[in-house]
């Protein structure tokens, strides 16, 4: 499993929730068609908290089969689409190309999942 990491910046001027809607009911639509994949999260940042601001307001998690599916479905019209879509709600976009590791921990510190 490959994941395509997108962390994304605002649209300057765009509201939080206009973002959020935009991405989410606009932009995933077009983005979901991209063949090959096998996964598509949104993660919006939470402007408050108690935390400092971070730079993105973003991410995108987008999962394939492997390297080769990456590729056949970025290089596909369905991603030409969505991605000349991003200028719409995005004012900067940079991707992480990772392997996929997940690593969870039961209660006691185990881990039981990989």
């Amino acid at each position: 499993m490959i994941k395509l990491i997108a962390l994304v910046k605002k649209k300057s001027g765009m509201s939080v929730g206009a973002f959020k809607d935009y991405w989410v009911n606009t932009h995933a639509p077009l983005a979901k068609t991209i063949p090959g994949m096998r996964g598509y999260r949104i993660n919006v940042a939470d402007p408050g908290g108690d935390l400092p601001a971070a730079p993105y307001d973003g991410s995108a998690e987008i999962w394939f089969d492997d390297r080769a599916a990456m590729l056949k479905g970025l290089a596909s019209p369905e991603n030409d689409i969505a991605g000349a879509d991003v200028a719409n709600f995005a004012d900067d976009l940079v991707f992480l190309v990772c392997e996929n590791e997940a690593v969870i921990l039961d209660a006691s510190g185990r881990e039981w999942a990989r």
